[in-house]
């Protein structure tokens, strides 16, 4: 469950879950991108995936969705109980700088908690004693490469490095430091299904597990989501 509330660092959650993630001795990340309005797929894949995780990152295009779905979780307990309790969500070159939230109709605007949510374009945070740096990548040039994403990492000692924007599947690791791009979950361009991905790991210095896995939808309607082998 998350609190809906934006921290200055631009987080959504509460302070003590934000805090707990970074000392905590795993966790696991549910990642997604490029979203591009699809929000009954966003939610979906909240619903089956957000209650098992111990933070979302969104990477960009699409944060009217997050948005979308915080607004409905002030009065969808289902829905809230689902989210994890610490969310990243990045900016991406489709995405406004900041959306107002609703928690109601009737409610006082100004008192409704976190009514208005910044979106970033980079957020930097920590997950088990790991450092991991958001970004949707297109100020990083990531369609011809991923070596400014590199650099970055490598500044600011992260350990994993999440964008999107290229609506392809990527996973790399330089120098212990994992690349990964979730691809897009609505609209890919990799000749794979809309895709996203979990990262899970035990904290300290052992490796990470990443699990894609592909969106399919039905004929008549409905999600089927099944491990994706890449």
């Amino acid at each position: 469950m998350n609190a809906l509330i934006q921290q200055d660092s631009a987080l959504i959650g509460s302070e003590n879950a934000i805090a707990a993630l970074e000392t905590q001795n795993s966790a696991r990340l549910l990642v997604f991108s490029d979203s591009h309005g699809d929000l009954d797929t966003v939610r979906s894949i909240i619903m089956q995936f957000g209650a098992e995780s111990d933070a979302l990152i969104f990477c960009g295009d699409g944060f009217c969705d997050i948005a979308a779905c915080l607004e409905e979780a002030f009065r969808d307990e289902k829905l809230r109980e689902a989210l994890p309790p610490v969310i990243a969500a990045v900016r991406g070159n489709g995405d406004a700088d900041s959306y107002l939230l609703h928690s109601g109709e009737d409610e006082d605007e100004e008192a409704a908690p976190c009514r208005k949510i910044l979106a970033p374009l980079r957020l930097e945070l920590t997950a088990a004693g790991r450092n991991i740096l958001a970004v949707h990548g297109h100020r990083h040039g990531v369609d011809w490469g991923t070596e400014t994403l590199l650099s970055a990492a490598q500044t600011m000692d992260a350990d994993m490095v999440f964008f999107g924007h290229t609506h392809c599947v990527h996973r790399e690791e330089e120098g212990g430091t994992l690349i990964l791009n979730p691809g897009s979950c609505s609209s890919p361009r990799d000749r794979l299904p809309p895709a996203f991905a979990t990262v899970s790991f035990p904290g300290g210095s052992e490796r990470f597990k990443v699990e894609f896995f592909g969106i399919h939808r039905g004929v008549f309607g409905g999600t089927d989501i099944r491990p994706l082998p890449v």
